[in-house]
């Protein structure tokens, strides 16, 4: 215990006050830089829902405004050193959305998520955002006219179909008051991470037949603010962090081969360690040389291929999370973006079976992890301010049951599911459909092993000699295994074109793997998702052939790295 008036009591007490200092102060800043957004933002909405008009238009309805207060993280590796530091500091961009009509018909024609981007401060200032918002609010308004306007041409047109015209256009919603803190601080330690990128990219210099190699942590630090006519005002992180390692290589052949590998989550910590991420950029670059020395496909096949890991998650991404599966789409209402989507929805087919019928698919919002790992796409809130169900099954044993959806209705969806999710991207707010966690369960599966019997045991009745094991799916870099239909023997193939597998080529699998695994990937390159899946997907009558891609020349002098391990 220290006596009062000492040197030692009065030092502990001001190291205290500090620390105290350090806590309080940031949050005071955050909660008054809060105040001040939220204030501009509604003080606005007020003034413009009230005043705004011109001669025969149409007053706004409704109007939104998204505020994004954005840091941004970028740091790269190559062969031991450094090679780029974008760090970048806080900057600000925003969004407005004006809608005339009503509910039933609104000016909205597209139906992208996409509204007027409008420039913000550096800083949060209340008569500056609110000079960025008059000036966005008065282009966005102006420009809402012209598409009504243009909207109600195209419907005499028929440029939607007559369903579709029944629809109304915006759904009711009870409005929201949410502040979203997160947990954990998103914190990048520049120094400790120019060291662990100069050691993890120095991995590569033991591979001299791969090139163009480096490894990049980037990522993205947002806060969304949201406040709407509406009475909705949220305030809610969107992050991400990813590790990427790159590398390329050249085959004896003339092919080059570009392949990655990437580790994602919501912050830095939460990223793999370093002695697991050694582990992996080695296998990795190991892989990537294999490849290489493979022997490529050179005969046309087609019957049972066996996907498995990686594949069979791209397999279910392409056919599930899409406007062609289990999202809903509406038809753009303008000609020139209805002409452009080349968009075939399924939402003709509820209550009707589209894939096999041991599979059920279920859409979780909040889930946080799965079987003891994280799950780094849930979320609490949607972009438009909706508070989404928990749980929400799409498929059940095959049958299609219902879309997630934002708050636009389509056929044969015409609720929200509150599942329009912020894109993690710097230069606008935009929004799109996507789940927290798509999760897809099979009933019956079978032992990973067992599915590799039943893939050579139809490969024996078609008559073949051999089968394929899939492993990863890409345009030059596919990890691809022949299978010896007599003793199993498995060879490392390469340079092989893949049939694609549509939704219609799962509606009855060979076989389903019991196994599950997760994935967390960057949804149409910009939101944070993840997915639960079976291991291997079993699928008959998939065709093989070998690749098309062009053949380069060899470069004049050799990749300078293997002259040095040359000598």
């Amino acid at each position: 215990q220290c006596l009062v008036g000492s040197e030692m009591c009065i030092r502990d007490r001001y190291i205290l006050f500090l620390v105290l200092l350090l806590f309080i102060i940031p949050s005071h800043a955050q909660h008054r830089n809060d105040q001040i957004i939220f204030k501009a933002m509604q003080d606005e909405l007020k003034r413009n829902l009230d005043q705004l008009s011109l001669p025969d238009v149409e007053k706004p309805f409704f109007i939104s405004y998204s505020i994004g207060a954005i840091r941004q993280y970028e740091m790269q590796g190559v062969l031991g050193a450094i090679t780029k530091i974008n760090n970048q500091p806080e900057q600000m961009i925003g969004s407005v959305n004006v809608l005339l009509g009503d509910y039933t018909r609104t000016s909205d024609s597209k139906y992208q998520g996409r509204y007027k981007r409008t420039i913000m401060p550096a800083e949060a200032d209340y008569d500056l955002i609110r000079q960025c918002l008059w000036l966005g609010t008065d282009v966005a308004f102006k420009d809402a006219s012209k598409e009504l306007a243009a909207k109600l041409t195209a419907r005499q047109k028929e440029i939607s179909t007559p369903e579709e015209a029944r629809l109304t256009d915006l759904v009711k919603i009870q409005p929201v008051e949410k502040i979203i803190v997160p947990e954990k601080p998103f914190v990048v330690d520049e120094e400790q991470w120019k060291a662990n990128l100069r050691t993890l990219s120095s991995i590569f210099g033991k591979y001299p037949e791969l090139y163009n190699s480096s490894v990049t942590i980037k990522g993205m630090d947002m806060e969304v603010y949201l406040s709407t006519t509406e009475g909705t005002r949220v305030k809610q992180p969107v992050r991400y962090i990813c590790l990427q390692a790159e590398a390329s290589t050249r085959t004896d052949d003339g092919i080059q081969i570009k392949d990655s590998y990437s580790a994602i989550a919501n912050i830095p910590e939460q990223l793999p360690d370093m002695n697991e991420l050694k582990i992996k950029i080695t296998e990795f670059a190991e892989s990537l040389t294999k490849l290489r020395n493979a022997e490529p496909v050179t005969q046309f096949y087609c019957g049972p291929v066996l996907f498995e890991d990686g594949a069979a998650a791209a397999i279910l991404q392409k056919n599930l999370l899409t406007q062609n599966g289990l999202f809903a789409y509406r038809k753009p209402e303008d000609r020139f973006t209805a002409v452009q989507n080349k968009v075939k929805p399924i939402n003709s087919r509820i209550n009707m079976k589209i894939i096999d019928n041991r599979i059920t698919v279920k859409s979780y919002s909040d889930l946080d992890q799965y079987n003891g790992k994280p799950l780094y796409g849930a979320y609490s809130i949607d972009a438009e301010g909706v508070v989404p169900p928990k749980e929400l099954t799409l498929v059940e044993h095959g049958i299609f049951k219902k879309m997630l959806n934002g708050r636009v209705p389509g056929l044969n969806c015409e609720e929200t599911t509150g599942s329009s999710k912020y894109y993690a991207y710097p230069r606008e707010i935009l929004y799109t459909t996507a789940p927290g966690t798509l999760h897809i369960s099979a009933d019956k599966g079978a032992k990973p092993e067992m599915l590799k019997k039943q893939l050579i045991k139809i490969a024996k009745e078609d008559g073949l000699s051999y089968a394929y094991i899939v492993r990863s799916i890409d345009p030059t870099a596919s990890v691809i295994y022949r299978v010896d239909v007599k003793d199993g023997k498995e060879t490392l193939m390469r340079s092989a074109d893949i049939s694609s597998v549509e939704l219609k080529n799962l509606r009855r699998l060979a076989g389903i793997s019991a196994k599950e695994k997760v994935t967390e990937f960057m949804l149409d390159d910009y939101v944070l998702t993840s997915m639960i899946y079976p291991s291997a997907l079993l699928v008959e009558d998939v065709e093989i052939n070998k690749t098309t891609v062009t053949k380069e020349s060899a470069p004049v002098l050799q990749f300078p790295l293997s002259e040095k391990v040359d000598k």
